[in-house]
């Protein structure tokens, strides 16, 4: 299998990091990289030390981001921030290609409520706008 760049084209550290991390890459570039650093005059003493730090980094990293995700889920919206949602949203509508990119981003961070959130503001944006348009014309 090719893989680009090539794994003898490859930093030593991103060696490393190839062979810790089980979840971002398949067994094989895995196999192909720990050769290599062999090939670089590594022990297997030695890339079992580095291996063991970087997937102490990685758990504490993963950790992290779980820890975020799950804070995430229950944050909600400031005040200035619905308002603004509610007076903007029929603006910010026209000026975005894709009006649904913000919850995709916002399910994708696991902000739950703000989702929740979000579609009621939307609602009522579109409740105030439409009864200003019809007192304005």
């Amino acid at each position: 299998m090719e893989f680009n760049p090539p794994v003898a084209e490859r930093q030593t550290k991103e060696l490393l990091n190839i062979i810790s991390n089980n979840e971002k890459w398949a067994k094989e570039i895995q196999i192909l990289a720990e050769q290599e650093l062999y090939k670089r005059n590594f022990t297997k003493q030695t890339i079992q030390i580095e291996k063991e730090k970087r997937i102490i980094v990685l758990e504490k990293f993963y950790n992290r981001q779980s820890q975020q995700l799950e804070k995430n889920r229950t944050e909600s919206y400031t005040i200035a921030e619905m308002i603004m949602i509610v007076v903007f949203f029929p603006i910010s509508f026209f000026l975005h290609f894709n009006p649904l990119k913000e919850f995709w981003e916002l399910d994708k961070r696991n902000y739950k409520r703000k989702i929740w959130q979000r579609i009621f503001l939307i609602v009522v944006s579109l409740f105030f706008w439409f009864q200003l348009l019809k007192l304005i014309l």
